[in-house]
């Protein structure tokens, strides 16, 4: 499941965790989100000490600035409270998963 995060959760749960962590920026009325949220909700099932977080871009906007993104869906993948890696709008299980193992075998 995807936790959702307000920005003053975001810190303590992101910026100054020590595990690694992935965080969908989304937007509620964004097509291409609503087909990736279930890929990760599927995959938050399969990674049960993984942590999987939501923030919504209208919320957020200083975390694309910040990252330089350009619009939603973007996966953000957190290593030490740093951005490791970027997923930018759909794609397949496999290519999460991929990201999430990496993150997990350092």
């Amino acid at each position: 499941m995807l936790k959702k995060l307000s920005p003053a959760a975001f810190d303590e749960y992101v910026k100054k965790a020590k595990k690694p962590c992935l965080v969908m920026v989304s937007r509620d009325t964004c097509h291409v989100c609503e087909t990736v949220h279930p890929k990760l909700e599927a995959l938050s099932e399969e990674y049960p000490d993984f942590p999987f977080y939501e923030v919504n871009v209208n919320q957020m906007q200083n975390l694309l600035l910040e990252n330089r993104l350009k619009g939603v869906p973007q996966t953000l993948f957190y290593k030490g409270g740093k951005v490791e890696s970027i997923i930018t709008g759909d794609a397949s299980e496999d290519d999460f998963a991929d990201k999430i193992d990496e993150l997990l075998e350092d």
